[in-house]
């Protein structure tokens, strides 16, 4: 029976769909996050019988399945901070960071360190570009279009030393980027040429610093979804027992 089959799909759907928002909430503290919201596509149309009183052939559906994910990049709340190395960048863009193996990433998420050299890092150890190295003892300075700096004490007294310009990436699709983990995401195709810019250039946000940028995801809209995918998962479950109440009496009439 064609209802098994279309509901089995609905109840993959909203299962997909529940995984998905398990994954928004369970990062709903996670500096940076993009929250993802699921797109779903209607299946293949059979005709059945014969046509309509309008002439057209009559069609059922089979089910529907997952589209994509779309990652949505709205900016998330700002988070002040009292460290120097916190960097909150304001509007499109990325943070460019390389490997230790050379490979390069993007991330929005601005919670920097230091290392034992002083280079600038991701808390997972990831250089800055374009490679950002702190004088011992002194303190980063960052101004709104990147510029990047450190207050050095000397016997002189306190020197402001220039470190560069902060560079960040633009992508004309942001939504095609490969999330990688670790806060991280890689180029791809779909995404197109990484723009590698300074902040307030060639469309790219402005930074703030002393401050980190929070999670998108809205904890009372994933709840929401949550007891909408649930519903929907209930529903299709019943038209499953619905259907299979059907055939068993379809069975017994040959008794």
């Amino acid at each position: 029976m064609r209802a098994l089959y279309t509901a089995a799909t609905g109840m993959a759907a909203n299962q997909v769909k529940i995984e998905n928002i398990a994954n928004n909430i369970a990062n709903g503290n996670t500096t940076g996050f993009k929250k993802v919201r699921e797109s779903f596509e209607d299946l293949v149309y059979q005709q059945v019988g014969g046509r309509g009183a309008s002439g057209d052939a009559m069609q059922v559906g089979s089910g529907t399945r997952l589209a994509g994910l779309n990652r949505d990049f709205r900016n998330g709340d700002t988070l002040t901070s009292s460290s120097p190395t916190d960097i909150l960048l304001d509007g499109p863009g990325f943070f460019v960071v390389e490997s230790p193996t050379g490979e390069t990433f993007y991330t929005r998420d601005g919670h920097f360190r230091t290392d034992a050299e002083g280079n600038l890092t991701t808390q997972g150890g990831f250089r800055v570009s374009p490679g950002v190295q702190i004088p011992e003892g002194g303190t980063l300075i960052v101004g709104s279009d990147g510029s990047l700096g450190a207050e050095v004490t000397t016997e002189s007294g306190v020197e402001t030393v220039s470190l560069g310009t902060l560079e960040v990436a633009v992508f004309a699709n942001p939504e095609a980027l490969s999330a990688a983990g670790g806060n991280l995401y890689r180029a791809t195709d779909g995404a197109g040429e990484a723009t590698r810019t300074s902040p307030q250039q060639d469309g790219a946000g402005s930074v703030l610093q002393y401050a980190t940028e929070g999670s998108n995801v809205d904890v009372a809209e994933e709840l929401i979804s949550m007891i909408t995918a649930q519903r929907g998962y209930e529903l299709s479950s019943k038209v499953i027992q619905a259907a299979d109440e059907m055939l068993q009496t379809a069975a017994s009439l040959r008794r």
